[in-house]
């Protein structure tokens, strides 16, 4: 939230007394510039008639015409008792012909931007011949082009519907998911999966529909970055558990933190980003023991399960959780291609 809100705004302008335009439309115009560039935010309040007229230099009853305009456009509420705040600096700002100020807005947005060495690691990213380590994908020289060349091919010579989809996502596209995870001995109906974009947008649909400001999420030490980004741009509260070549040591949560409200355990086992620990089979069946014990939820994310190359990794945790204590988070990003944005 904007550092400035409840804040009283700054006039360091005068109108033109010389000028064609009355002192009105002068002062009306000011403030909707001033609000429209985002050097004013929503929450801020004006400061009262009285001390406007002074710091305008006109008579009060030329603040009351201003400030009833801008009241009519529903910039700017006044409230008995509460002065008049900034609500407004959208749709009726812009029939101005005056450019916002878009950097201000961003940097009074919500999310706040990453630090700069995060920054300067996402920008090196995509400069080639640096090889994108952290992100976990598959190299392209192992991609199957002629297999998926030929899948495309055959599925874009059917009839396609261009509709929206229903809330869950594709239904067949479900339907086969479902037959996939029984390989992994997931047991799951197409009415209990939700098609997403990717295990990151899972992850924020999960922080802001199940989770709040005050919960707080167990994570590894370390752990991914680009998950921890999603928690923290959602307000949450991270705390770091240990771990050791078996994976997660849930005896050293701290107690505490479970008993100060809503809390869930977020977890890479298989191929953990960026240790590479796959965790241990004994270690998967406490790791879910402990949290049902301490009814805390647990989010799996186990996009990296089939990059392998030699023994299958341990089942998945969510094959062994008979009680729904296991949110199940997978990708065909990693494993096939983040171009197809499907998990």
């Amino acid at each position: 939230m904007s550092t400035k809100f409840n804040e009283t705004v700054i006039i360091n302008w005068k109108p033109d007394k010389n000028s064609d335009i009355t002192l009105t439309k002068q002062i009306i115009g000011y403030l909707k510039e001033r609000i429209a560039k985002g050097d004013w935010v929503v929450g801020q309040k004006l400061p009262s008639q009285r001390k406007m007229a002074e710091l305008f230099e006109v008579n009060r009853s030329t603040i009351v015409e201003a400030l009833s305009e801008l009241t009519s456009l529903g910039i700017i509420d006044s409230s008995f008792g509460k002065g008049t705040t900034i609500v407004n600096n959208t749709w009726s700002l812009l029939i101005d012909s005056s450019t916002p100020d878009w950097k201000n807005y961003i940097e009074h947005g919500i999310h706040r931007p990453n630090n700069p060495i995060i920054q300067a690691m996402y920008k090196f990213e995509f400069i080639e011949p640096i090889i994108r380590l952290g992100t976990g994908e598959m190299s392209p020289d192992q991609f199957p082009h002629d297999m998926m060349t030929d899948v495309l091919k055959r599925v874009s010579d059917r009839n396609v519907s261009y509709n929206y989809l229903g809330p869950l996502g594709l239904y067949e596209l479900r339907v086969e998911l479902c037959k996939y995870l029984k390989k992994f001995n997931l047991q799951v109906e197409p009415s209990q999966v939700l098609i997403v974009s990717g295990s990151l947008q899972a992850l924020q649909l999960i922080s802001l529909s199940i989770l709040g400001p005050n919960s707080v999420v167990l994570v590894e030490e370390p752990s991914y970055i680009k998950s921890l980004r999603v928690c923290d741009f959602s307000g949450i509260t991270m705390r770091n558990v240990p771990m050791d070549r078996d994976g997660i040591m849930p005896w050293m949560i701290d107690d505490t933190i479970l008993k100060k409200g809503k809390s869930i355990l977020y977890t890479i086992p298989t191929f953990h980003n960026p240790t590479g620990i796959t965790m241990s089979e004994n270690r998967r069946s406490e790791l879910l023991r402990w949290c049902k014990s301490n009814r805390l939820p647990i989010i799996e994310d186990d996009v990296y399960r089939e990059l392998y190359f030699d023994e299958a990794p341990p089942l998945p945790i969510k094959a062994i959780d008979n009680t729904g204590n296991v949110l199940y988070m997978g990708s065909v990003s990693k494993s096939l291609a983040p171009g197809f944005r499907i998990g």
